[in-house]
C-alpha cells in the first residue's frame, strides 16, 4: 500500500466505509501524510470516527454513504459487527439486524468541495462497502481522471442480496482504464475456500508516468 500510495503520488485518500477509522489509522501509520476524506453513513459508528480525526487537520469526514444516485436509503445495521453494516440486504442468518436511514451522495457531486484545498489532487479511492462498491465506482464517473488508483473489497462468495460479482467488479475497473497492481486475502470460509479479497488496482497511464 505504502508504495503504491508513493509512486502514484497520492495526496487525497478517498475512504468510504470509514467504519471508526481503522483504514485511515493505518494509512497514517504508513507515514502518508496527505489529506484523508472519510465517509460513513452510521450515526454510531461516526461518532466514533469523529472522535479520530478531531486531532488531525488533515483528515476529515462527513456522515454520509456514498452511491450511484443522491437520495435517502435505509441502512441495514449489524449493531455488534458495524462494520459489516450494508445498503444491500444480508444473506444468510445474521445478528439482529437495525434499519437505519441514511443520506446518499455521488462522489463525483462532492469531489470539488472535498478536493478544494488540495493542489492538484490526485487521489486514491478506498471503497469498502459491503457489496456496494461498484455503486460508489458509478457514482465517481464525473471524476475519474483525478483518481489514481484504488482499492476495492471483492466477495468470491456474495454476503449480500443483489450483490454483483467480483469477475464483473474486475471488469467494470479494467473498463474504465485501472490494471491489477495487487491482490489481497481478506477471509476464508469455514473449508478454507476464498471468500473476500482485497485488490489494489492503478490507472493505465501511471505505466508511463
Amino acid at each position: 500500500m505504502k508504495q503504491l500510495l508513493d509512486e502514484l503520488r497520492i495526496n487525497l485518500v478517498l475512504d468510504v466505509g470509514a467504519n471508526t477509522g481503522q483504514y485511515a489509522s493505518d494509512v497514517r501509520a504508513l507515514g502518508y501524510s496527505g489529506m484523508i476524506f472519510s465517509f460513513e453513513p452510521v450515526e454510531r459508528s461516526y461518532e466514533r470516527l469523529r472522535g479520530a480525526f478531531r486531532d488531525d487537520p488533515q483528515w476529515q469526514g462527513r456522515q454520509v454513504a456514498l452511491g450511484d444516485k443522491a437520495g435517502e436509503m435505509t441502512m441495514n445495521v449489524i449493531p455488534d459487527l458495524t462494520e459489516m453494516s450494508s445498503l444491500l440486504q444480508p444473506r444468510g442468518s445474521w445478528p439482529s439486524i437495525v434499519e437505519e436511514s441514511v443520506q446518499v451522495r455521488r462522489l463525483d457531486e462532492l469531489f470539488d468541495e472535498i478536493a478544494a484545498g488540495v493542489p492538484d489532487p490526485r487521489a486514491f479511492l478506498k471503497m469498502d462497502t459491503q457489496g456496494y462498491d461498484l455503486r460508489v465506482f458509478e457514482g465517481a464517473a464525473g471524476c475519474l481522471e483525478r483518481v489514481h488508483g484504488l482499492e476495492s473489497e471483492l466477495s468470491v462468495r456474495p454476503l449480500y442480496e443483489g450483490m454483483r460479482s467480483y469477475t464483473e467488479a474486475l471488469a467494470t475497473y479494467d473498463a474504465a482504464g485501472f490494471i491489477l497492481a495487487h491482490v489481497s486475502v481478506v477471509s476464508r470460509d469455514s473449508d478454507g475456500e476464498l471468500a473476500e479479497l482485497n485488490c489494489f488496482m492503478k490507472r493505465v497511464d501511471q505505466r508511463d508516468a
